[in-house]
């Protein structure tokens, strides 16, 4: 993931947001992987403080203003994962309406590894959602986790079984996880009368009251990574690591 496709992502949620005749929206990926982490060859261009030496603000660049797109968005946001997610492609998750999984999904939120914090609310959503323990082990440990725990952990709405040999990847394919789930939403929710009006009020009753919530904790979450940018914790990570060889 890069600025370009956040800000790509950001606008594609604002752009269908007015498009009355989106009623969801449903994000997946190409290939194998539904994302493989942010790209860390360049380890110092990466993890450097900003140049003019003010503070970085991630919530004013591409990644936190994507944050904030998804908070405002008003309609259904599914997420078909097609295969291993990490880092922000995981605590997205947590923001999605609907998850569907394929059996070859990896989760894995390896935050600890590059002194980064808890992103995306991960630090609330995570905790609501599997109780803190298993949170804990997800991201104090970077624990990486299977689909069958994905699935314990309440964190997929169901695990799909496609046909990887015969899609080879492509998400248009219909036999592909993403082809699967928009059919199951066509089937069962926009096939009905007034299907558009009546997922906004869902949406809006089970999701919206607690958006300033939730916008909030993630723009404290921002703070305190800017903080350890700063620092230029991040960067020393990286480079012990040796990120600048690999993506994550």
């Amino acid at each position: 993931v890069n600025d370009e496709l956040y800000t790509d992502l950001a606008n594609m949620l604002d752009e269908s947001a007015k498009d009355d005749s989106i009623t969801a929206v449903v994000l997946t990926g190409s290939g194998k992987y539904f994302s493989s982490g942010a790209d860390l060859t360049d380890a110092k261009s990466s993890f450097l403080p900003d140049e003019d030496g003010n503070s970085r603000d991630t919530l004013n660049k591409p990644a936190g203003q994507f944050m904030m797109a998804m908070f405002r968005f008003p309609k259904v946001l599914v997420a078909a994962v097609n295969g291993p997610a990490v880092g922000i492609a995981v605590t997205l998750l947590l923001h999605c309406d609907l998850v569907y999984c394929t059996p070859r999904v990896t989760l894995w939120a390896p935050f600890t590894r590059l002194a980064l914090v808890p992103e995306f609310c991960s630090s609330v959503t995570f905790v609501e959602r599997m109780g803190l323990p298993k949170a804990n082990e997800m991201l104090l440990l970077g624990q990486k986790i299977d689909a069958a725990t994905i699935e314990r952990y309440n964190l997929c709405s169901a695990i799909i079984n496609d046909s990887e040999d015969h899609h080879r990847g492509d998400p248009f394919h219909p036999q592909s996880i993403a082809s699967i789930v928009c059919n199951k939403i066509e089937k069962n929710l926009l096939s009905l009368p007034l299907a558009s009006e009546t997922a906004g009020i869902f949406i809006s009753l089970m999701r919206r009251r607690r958006q300033k919530y939730l916008e909030g904790v993630c723009k404290e979450e921002l703070v305190k990574l800017d903080e350890r940018f700063d620092r230029g914790d991040c960067l020393e990570a990286a480079l012990k690591l040796n990120f600048g060889k690999s993506k994550l």
